[in-house]
Parts: structure tokens; sequence; C-alpha cells
């Protein structure tokens, strides 16, 4: 994992749409933020769909793990201890945001946003899995 910052914070009074998505994808698969698409700038589901597609270009897909939104009560989640995955939540900034960071062996190790606050809660995991016929 290579550290990568977002570019653009969320600022919807002028227009701006924060990339912590794709900065967050761009440090574990350790590429430049350019070269990940701003998937927050498409609807959800646009935003899904083409995430997927740019994570099969490199052989992965991606699973999600929800729990109930705190902190310390969510499904306990096992993966490869060499494995990086993401955490979906709410944003210490803005409760009507949510935010993503990277997390190693159950501990946030990267916040792509410049201030470092991680998350006020979470809604969720995601999981990179490598795709077996890729």
């Amino acid at each position: 994992m290579k550290p990568v910052n977002q570019i653009y914070l969320h600022d919807p009074d002028n227009n701006s749409v924060g990339d912590c998505w794709r900065a967050c994808i761009a440090s574990v698969l350790e590429l430049p933020i350019e070269e990940v698409p701003h998937f927050g700038l498409l609807d959800v589901r646009e935003g899904r769909r083409e995430e997927l597609k740019f994570l099969s270009k490199y052989g992965y897909t991606i699973y999600a793990i929800y729990g109930d939104g705190s902190m310390g009560n969510h499904p306990k989640i096992e993966v490869d201890e060499n494995e990086y995955y993401f955490a979906i939540g709410v944003s210490p900034r803005d409760k009507n945001v949510h935010h993503q960071v990277v997390c190693h062996k159950g501990e946030i190790v990267h916040d792509p946003h410049p201030d470092k606050t991680n998350l006020k809660s979470i809604s969720h995991f995601e999981i990179l899995l490598k795709l077996t016929n890729h």
C-alpha cells in the first residue's frame, strides 16, 4: 500500500465532490490518483459499475460487509494479514457526508483527507477480492 491523498475535498457550495474513494483505491493498488476514475462524480449505481469495471482490469472485484454504524460494533472480518481493505462511514467533518479510509489488520492505516481525522462511524467495509480467472 502506498498512501495517496485525495485531490478534491467535498465542498458542495463550490461544486466540488471529494475523491477519497479513488484515493483509497489508488493507495491500495499503488497507482497515481490520476489513473483512477473519480467515481464520486457519478451517481452511486453508475459509480459502482465503473469501479467494478476498473478493478477487473487489475484482476479484482469488491465485496461489501455491513455493520450497524458504530466504530466498535461491526462484523469481525478476517482477511489475509497482508491485505488492505476499506472502511466507509460518516465523515467527522460533516454528518451528511460519507468518507472512505484504508484499513489493515483491524486498524485504519490511511485517511486520504488532509486533516487525517478518519471516521466518526463505520457503515461498512469493502474488501478487494482477487479474480481467479484473470
